[in-house]
């Protein structure tokens, strides 16, 4: 039996009608690096924001498995929380500021209130 660190079964989502995804499956197993390739419109932006909850469970149909465990991600911190975190090709980076500080851009590290110049450089490298 395979280690699926994620699994996706099943999943339709569509907008008033239009289905942009059609009992869409997609199965990770533990170690693997999976690329989501296609035209524009195939509907990989779709399944990444259901997966990542920016589409929150009850918005569309199927379901996610990560570690085992069915999720049901309301929002974007739920997901992240679980350690599932979509990083998008349209980065925008801030180009005054470090690659530590722009790899934290959101999710700064903090102590008492204040960035923590240490533990971001530490946790970057």
């Amino acid at each position: 039996m395979a280690d699926y660190i994620l699994e996706m079964e099943n999943i339709t989502k569509d907008f008033s009608g239009v289905k942009a995804l059609d009992d869409v499956n997609l199965k990770v197993k533990r170690g693997e690096i999976h690329a989501l390739c296609g035209e524009n419109g195939a509907g990989k932006s779709t399944l990444m924001k259901v997966l990542s909850g920016v589409y929150p469970a009850g918005n569309y149909s199927g379901k996610i498995l990560f570690n085992g465990e069915e999720c049901h991600f309301k929002d974007i911190k739920d997901s992240e929380a679980k350690g599932i975190v979509i990083i998008h090709q349209e980065l925008a980076l801030i180009p005054y500021l470090s690659i530590a500080e722009n790899i934290f851009l959101g999710n700064e590290i903090s102590k008492y209130g204040v960035v923590d110049f240490d533990m971001t450089m530490k946790k970057a490298q």
